[in-house]
């Protein structure tokens, strides 16, 4: 803490990352401005290099060349800009760039984030936006100031786009128009995010109906980590068809997209393939993993034993046991009857993942236990509640156990001959991994097919 204070950084420092057209900055609060460049100079003698100092007016900046571009320290009274921009920048672009000539709008005055955060019920703390069709739009032609002369630069490497490639090149743009992103909450106990791939009405509408109710997705079991998904086949089946449909009534011009126009006749070849019935039974699947044994990342060994429970939602479960007991002697001779009561599961194969293996039965899942006394939860976990909520993926961990994991994991891990990590380096990232591990709590993340498109929510929550 003392450490970035001396360089500049309080507790209430801000930041903005943003575009200068396509020219990415970022902005970062400082209470002195020589206090983070003093810190500067220090890591450069510690490097034995120094940036290079050059001057606009009355403002200095520190720059390093990379290739065709110049990487940009600007350190200002109360801020500290950084960003890239192309070496053969003119004082006056670069200028445009660090903020030194202000320009006629900008994102703040026009209101577009604030409107966001009421949309999405964001806090004040973290909006952001990127807008794709606006950076699709640029490329195809409204280009101006700096980015004008950004891509003057690039027009030797690019592809010459026909008008016809242009506009389709838009359309693709108009699929995802906006990204956002935000804070739903943020306290002392821990962190609500939120990002939207907003996309186009019909393709948000199609993909809305794809994922299915699975008991427990969408949310935080507990356990060290859990891991899920839904999908509704026939929906994922309809929607393909649709995307067909569309294709072909209006058909892709462009010869950059003469494959996409090829593989239409793959695609309905494909639909025609028979599908078995019980394929379209299925729902999805949910993961708890309450604990493992003998795992080793640093040597990539899998674990020895795992403590845990899975639960597999379709229609007619009994249906998928009677065909494995065709198959398995053992099995049909377990008469495990669809009432949900855990029965052992004792095939010699389960020997080999858990010393407790129990299975447990309805007309609507079938769900799995390994472990001494994981069945006990089996039950609740066929009985949760399904939400309805456009759930398609679903993970989540206890992130103190993951990073001590990962820490331990660095420790052990042999070293590249070749590129050999100093020891002090070392424990020092053991050393940062070990704190997160401290400071987070559990970590979760949901990602939703909404009639807004693809929604991401995940929930860190802190240690006491």
């Amino acid at each position: 803490v003392e450490g970035m204070r001396d360089a500049g950084f309080e507790r209430d420092s801000t930041a903005a990352l943003y575009g200068v057209g396509l020219i990415p900055v970022l902005r970062v609060s400082v209470t002195d401005g020589a206090l983070f460049d003093a810190a500067l100079s220090r890591i450069e003698d510690k490097a034995g290099e120094k940036m290079q100092v050059a001057k606009i007016g009355n403002s200095a900046f520190r720059y390093a060349d990379a290739d065709d571009v110049k990487i940009i320290v600007a350190t200002f009274k109360t801020q500290v800009v950084i960003t890239l921009v192309p070496a053969s920048f003119n004082d006056d672009q670069i200028g445009q760039v660090l903020g030194l000539t202000l320009p006629d709008t900008n994102i703040a005055e026009s209101g577009v984030l604030a409107d966001i955060a009421k949309e999405y019920g964001y806090t004040g703390n973290y909006v952001g936006l990127v807008d794709v069709q606006k950076i699709v739009n640029t490329f195809t032609g409204d280009a101006s100031g700096t980015d004008a002369a950004l891509l003057a630069l690039m027009e030797d490497d690019s592809p010459q786009l026909s008008d016809v490639c242009k506009a389709e090149v838009r359309e693709f743009g108009g699929i995802a128009p906006r990204i956002v992103m935000g804070y739903k909450s943020i306290d002392e106990n821990g962190a609500d995010t939120q990002a939207v791939v907003e996309l186009r009405d019909d393709l948000a509408s199609g993909l809305a109906t794809l994922p299915a109710a699975v008991p427990g997705l969408g949310g935080d079991p507990g356990g060290l980590m859990s891991f899920g998904m839904s999908m509704d086949v026939k929906a994922a089946r309809d929607f393909y068809e649709a995307r067909l449909d569309a294709i072909e009534a209006d058909p892709w011009e462009c010869p950059q997209f003469a494959d996409m126009q090829i593989g239409l006749a793959a695609g309905r070849q494909a639909l025609q393939q028979p599908v078995p019935p019980m394929v379209y039974d299925f729902k999805g699947f949910l993961a708890v993993i309450n604990n493992l044994e003998g795992m080793d990342l640093a040597r990539s060994t899998p674990p020895t034993s795992i403590d845990g429970r899975m639960l597999l939602a379709m229609d007619n479960a009994p249906a998928l046991l009677a065909m494995g007991a065709m198959m398995s002697p053992e099995l049909a001779g377990m008469n495990i009857e669809p009432n949900g009561e855990p029965v052992p599961f004792n095939l010699p194969q389960m020997a080999m993942v858990a010393s407790s293996v129990f299975v447990a039965l309805q007309d609507n899942g079938l769900a799995m236990s390994f472990g001494d006394g994981m069945e006990d939860g089996l039950n609740d976990m066929m009985n949760a509640e399904a939400s309805e909520n456009g759930t398609f993926l679903s993970f989540s961990m206890d992130a103190g156990r993951y990073y001590s994991f990962i820490g331990e994991a660095m420790m052990l891990a042999e070293q590249d001959d070749e590129n050999p990590m100093p020891p002090g380096m070392r424990a020092a990232l053991n050393d940062v991994v070990m704190a997160a591990g401290g400071f987070y709590d559990r970590m979760s993340a949901d990602f939703r097919f909404t009639e807004r498109g693809i929604e991401i929510d995940s929930d860190v929550t802190f240690q006491d």
